[in-house]
């Protein structure tokens, strides 16, 4: 399969992807393929000019991103917030893993950039997470933004933290998905008192808590509480049905 490379201006269909590898024969980049476009190196597009042409481009055309944000009921003062793009967005099909695609950059808590979150409008992947290469530190959505270290919630999805956050609740991170494990939780332990992790209502949100209980049998219910949402709901989801306040007292409860 040959299409345009996303890492240069290229107008000749250099890329080419055989059998789980990838090489450019504009500019001679080359690398493995995984979990669909999952690419390996992406560093062109992690810098922060980029994400603000992004931000601002989401918001001075009209486009499928900033209708579905309003669907979602995501305020314009949250987006901007954390950053939310879209590149070139048009009408027309584009062969680039960035194009068309809601961003959600993704910082570490000193502010620096360590990846980007695309959102795709298909339901077989609907997430893809691009990192910088080499990042050897815990990654978490959101946690630039926190300001008072008594304690943290900690949810799955990007949805779940904005719809917590646009309700004046700021002490909120993503760990994008339910891969939780050691050194992540320990990095939490380490900066915050308290961590309330509220997880989804489904197989792998279930199975995250029992994790999470056996290997910290001794802070859980001392500095770790574990909540899941009811079956089939998720934060996002279980806020716009029930609202912020049955939220919280099921969280506390």
């Amino acid at each position: 399969m040959n299409l345009k490379c996303p890492f240069h201006n290229d107008n000749n269909a250099s890329f080419s992807i055989r059998k789980n590898k990838f090489i450019c024969y504009g500019c001679n980049l080359y690398g493995f393929v995984k979990n669909s476009f999952k690419i390996k190196k992406f560093d062109c597009f992690f810098n922060k000019k980029i994400i603000l042409y992004s931000k601002r481009n989401l918001y001075i055309k009209k486009n499928f991103w900033l209708k579905y944000l309003l669907l979602r009921n995501i305020n314009m003062n949250t987006s901007l917030k954390f950053n939310l793009g879209v590149l070139n967005f048009t009408q027309k099909k584009v062969n680039n893993i960035i194009l068309n695609r809601l961003i959600f950059p993704i910082l570490n808590d000193k502010n620096i950039l360590l990846g980007i979150g695309l959102k795709t409008n298909n339901k077989k992947n609907k997430y893809i997470n691009l990192l910088k290469n080499n990042i050897n530190e815990n990654v978490f959505f959101g946690i630039n933004n926190i300001k008072n270290f008594n304690f943290i919630i900690v949810v799955e999805g990007y949805f779940d933290l904005l719809s917590i956050y646009k309700n004046n609740f700021l002490n909120v991170i993503s760990i994008l998905g339910c891969n939780i494990n050691y050194e992540k939780i320990n990095f939490l332990l380490f900066k915050f008192k308290k961590i309330y992790f509220c997880l989804d209502g489904d197989y792998s949100g279930y199975n995250s808590s029992e994790k999470i209980k056996k290997i910290f049998k001794n802070y859980y219910k001392k500095r770790i509480f574990i909540k899941n949402m009811p079956f089939n709901f998720d934060p996002d989801s279980f806020i716009n049905f029930y609202g912020i306040k049955s939220f919280l007292k099921f969280l506390i409860k």
